[in-house]
C-alpha cells in the first residue's frame, strides 16, 4: 500500500510561537478577526435575551407569584441563555424550579419535565459535570422505558432524543462510561422500534426511521471494536461487570447480523406498500451492499450491480444514476434515502458544507465523533451536548485514492488488517497550526474509513478526489 509521506514544520512552528511575544500580537489579531467578531455577537445577543427574559420573569412573578405553571415557557427560554453564557449555577436554579412547578402541578412523573431535564444534561455537560448529566439521564431513561404510559409518536421522538443523549455520552464521557452508553442507546432504539411496530402498520414508512439508526449503531459499535482498547473489551463481554468475554468473531457476527436484519425489515416495509415500492427496494439493496463493505462480508461488488439494475428497472434514468454515482459516499450514509433523487439531493447539501479554500475544492467530508473511535463519523445530525467540541475539531485536507471494492491491507497495532473500499493512498495537502495527529496515525484512521464507491454502470470504479477531514487532537480527553 502506497503512502504519500507529508512533512510540516506547522507544530514546531506553532511550539516557538506560543513561547514568544508574537504570539501575543497573533491572539490579537484573532480577536479582531470575522469569526471572533461573530462569537461575541453570540455573546451580546445571549446577554440581551438572558436580561429581557428576567424582566418578563419578574413582570409574571408579580401576578401570579413564583410557581404557577404560566412561568414555565420563559423559566425555559431563561435557562437556554444562560446555558450559552456558562452560568451554571443560576441555570441549575432556573431548572429545578419549573421542574419543581411541574410536579407539584402535574405529578412527579409528568412527561412536560422531559425539555427541562435535557436542559439539566447540557448545562451539566457543559460545564464537565458528566456525572450529574448521567445521573438525570438515568432518571429519564428509566422514566419513559419503566413508568407505563401512552405509547405514541410523542413518546417516540422522545426515546430517541433520549438514545441520542447517550450516543453523546459515547463521544463525551469517560472511558469506563463509553459501554454503559453503547449498551442504553442500543436498549432505547429496540424499545421505540417495537413501539413503532405495535402503533403503526407493517407498511408504515415511518418505521424505516427506528430500524436505520438501528443499523448505524451496530456499525458504531463494530468500529470501536476494531479500535480495541478498554471499551472494545467491555462491548465484549455478555453482561457488564461480568468479565465473561465473547470472542471478537462473534461480536462481529452478531453485529453484522443485526444490521442484516434491521435492512431485511427496511425492505419488508416497502414489499408490503400497493403497489410495492420498487425504487425504495432497490435503495434498500444498495445500503445492503454498503453494509457488505463495511464488515468485508460477501462480495459487495455483485450487490451493486444488482442495486444498479434494479434501480434502472424501478424507473430510475441512466443519466441521473450516473450523476449520483459519479463519486464515493463515505459509509454508513448518514440517512436512508428511498429514491435517488432524495439521495443525490443530500448528496448536493453536504457538498454544500463543504469549507474548502480557494485553492482546494474537497469533495468529500468527514467529521470524526469521538477521539477514542477515530473512524466512526458523527452520527447526529444536530448534537445537543458537544456542540462545542465539534466546533473546536481540526480540519485537514486529504487527497485520497479509492480503488473500487479492491482490498487494501496493512499491519495496525500488530495485526494484519485487510478492509475494502478504503483509500489505497493518500497525501496530506495541508493541516491545521497545531499540527495534531501524526502521518501514520492517519493512514491508520484511513484504513477503517470505509466508501461506497463510485459506480459506472454498476460497475465499481477507481476514483481519486479531495477528503475535508474533521478530526478531534488526540488529548482532546
Amino acid at each position: 500500500m502506497k503512502v504519500v509521506e507529508y512533512k510540516s514544520t506547522n507544530s514546531l512552528l506553532y511550539n516557538w510561537m506560543k513561547n514568544s511575544f508574537i504570539s501575543i500580537v497573533i491572539f490579537a489579531y484573532l480577536a479582531a478577526c470575522p469569526l471572533a467578531a461573530a462569537q461575541q455577537s453570540v455573546l451580546d445577543q445571549s446577554l440581551n435575551d438572558a436580561d429581557r427574559y428576567r424582566a418578563q420573569l419578574e413582570e409574571l412573578e408579580k401576578d401570579v407569584g413564583r410557581y404557577h405553571p404560566s412561568l414555565l415557557e420563559v423559566l425555559e427560554r431563561l435557562a437556554e441563555a444562560t446555558i450559552e453564557l456558562d452560568q451554571f449555577n443560576q441555570t441549575d436554579e432556573i431548572l429545578d424550579r419549573a421542574i419543581q412547578i411541574l410536579r407539584i402541578s402535574e405529578g412527579l412523573y409528568t412527561e412536560s419535565q422531559f425539555t427541562f431535564q435535557v436542559l439539566s444534561i447540557r448545562n451539566n455537560v457543559r460545564r464537565g459535570n458528566w456525572p450529574d448529566a448521567n445521573e438525570t439521564l438515568d432518571h429519564l431513561t428509566w422514566l419513559y422505558t419503566l413508568v407505563p404510559r401512552q405509547w405514541n409518536e410523542e413518546l417516540i421522538g422522545e426515546l430517541i432524543q433520549i438514545s441520542d443523549l447517550h450516543l453523546e455520552g459515547v463521544a463525551g464521557d469517560l472511558e469506563q462510561r463509553k459501554d454503559y452508553h453503547f449498551r442504553a442507546a442500543d436498549r432505547i432504539s429496540w424499545v421505540v422500534a417495537r413501539i413503532g411496530e405495535r402503533i403503526w402498520q407493517p407498511n408504515d414508512p415511518r418505521l424505516i426511521d427506528l430500524y436505520y439508526p438501528i443499523v448505524k449503531q451496530n456499525h458504531m459499535k463494530y468500529a470501536t471494536l476494531n479500535q480495541g482498547g478498554p471499551v472494545s473489551a467491555d462491548l465484549r463481554q455478555l453482561a457488564p461487570n461480568t468479565g465473561w468475554m465473547r470472542s471478537r468473531k462473534a461480536v462481529v457476527n452478531s453485529y453484522y447480523r443485526l444490521g442484516i436484519e434491521m435492512l431485511r425489515r427496511m425492505r419488508m416495509v416497502y414489499e408490503l406498500q400497493e403497489p410495492p415500492d420498487l425504487e425504495a427496494i432497490a435503495m434498500v439493496d444498495l445500503y445492503r451492499a454498503d453494509w457488505q463493505v463495511m464488515f468485508d462480508e460477501s462480495d459487495p461488488e455483485i450487490s451493486y450491480q444488482r442495486a444498479y439494475e434494479n434501480l434502472l428497472a424501478a424507473g430510475a434514468g441512466e443519466q441521473e444514476l450516473q450523476e449520483f454515482f459519479s463519486q464515493p459516499q463515505l459509509l454508513p450514509v448518514t440517512e436512508f434515502h428511498p429514491t435517488v433523487r432524495q439521495a443525490r439531493a443530500a448528496v448536493l447539501a453536504d457538498r454544500n458544507q463543504l469549507t474548502g479554500t480557494q485553492d482546494i475544492e474537497p469533495d468529500l467530508r468527514f467529521l470524526e465523533w469521538a477521539s477514542t473511535s477515530p473512524n466512526m463519523q458523527l452520527p447526529i445530525e444536530e448534537p445537543l451536548l458537544l456542540q462545542q467540541e465539534i466546533e473546536d475539531m481540526v480540519t485537514a485536507q486529504l487527497a485520497i485514492r479509492l480503488d473500487g471494492t479492491e482490498k487494501v491491507s496493512r499491519w495496525i497495532r500488530g495485526r494484519y488488517v485487510s478492509q475494502i473500499s478504503v483509500p489505497d493512498s493518500f497525501e496530506w495537502l495541508n493541516g491545521s497550526f497545531d499540527q495534531a495527529i501524526s502521518r501514520d496515525e492517519l493512514a491508520e484512521r484511513l484504513h477503517y474509513l470505509n466508501f461506497r464507491p463510485a459506480i459506472n454502470r454498476g460497475v465499481p470504479q477507481s476514483y481519486e478526489g479531495i477528503l475535508e477531514y474533521h478530526y478531534f487532537p488526540v488529548d482532546r480527553e
